[in-house]
């Protein structure tokens, strides 16, 4: 496999929680590698941990949204217990945090997310369990070795200065 150090984002609502297994193997292999896998969520962290451990899928990272606009007290609270974190903050978080640390690759499912977005991001269809990179489908039913070999491809293709033009194409390419 590659011989760079790649940096893995996954969701985890939607991506992970679809496909537990598949991703606690395609994990354990990204670590194996010696990969980082950043799991970029909204959170609850507490819950997430709880569910990541339940499932033995292992990671490098968790940042979640929800506790880290807390911790800054960005988070307006209402008596009926529900919250909000203005749209704009939430919205381009994720992608703050993967241009911060580097990440190679966002799999998530929430398409508005992608206009923040320079690190390539890979648009995740959990009916599907596959996932849409640079014009290449990703096919996640695939062995968890199939699909990391496929992003290590793809993004061997993507030159440093088009990160921000990896979503949308609509004919897949062959790898």
């Amino acid at each position: 496999m590659n011989e760079k150090k790649l940096r893995l984002g996954i969701d985890f609502h939607g991506v992970i929680t679809e496909n537990p297994v598949f991703f606690r193997d395609f994990c354990d292999l990204a670590l194996s590698l010696n990969y980082e896998v950043h799991i970029v969520s909204g959170g609850p962290c507490q819950v997430e941990k709880e569910f990541l451990k339940a499932w033995h899928i292992c990671y490098t990272e968790l940042f979640c949204l929800l506790d880290y606009f807390a911790s800054r007290g960005q988070i307006e609270y209402f008596e009926n217990g529900n919250f909000k974190v203005r749209d704009e903050l939430w919205n381009e978080a994720k992608a703050q945090y993967c241009a911060k640390h580097r990440i190679d690759i966002q799999i998530d499912d929430t398409a508005r997310y992608f206009q923040s977005f320079t690190t390539p991001f890979c648009l995740y269809d959990a009916k599907k369990h596959s996932g849409r990179l640079n014009g290449h489908l990703i096919d996640f039913k695939q062995s968890p070795a199939q699909s990391l070999t496929t992003i290590e491809k793809i993004l061997k293709e993507i030159p440093e200065g088009k990160r921000d033009q990896t979503f949308g194409d609509t004919e897949d390419k062959k790898v």
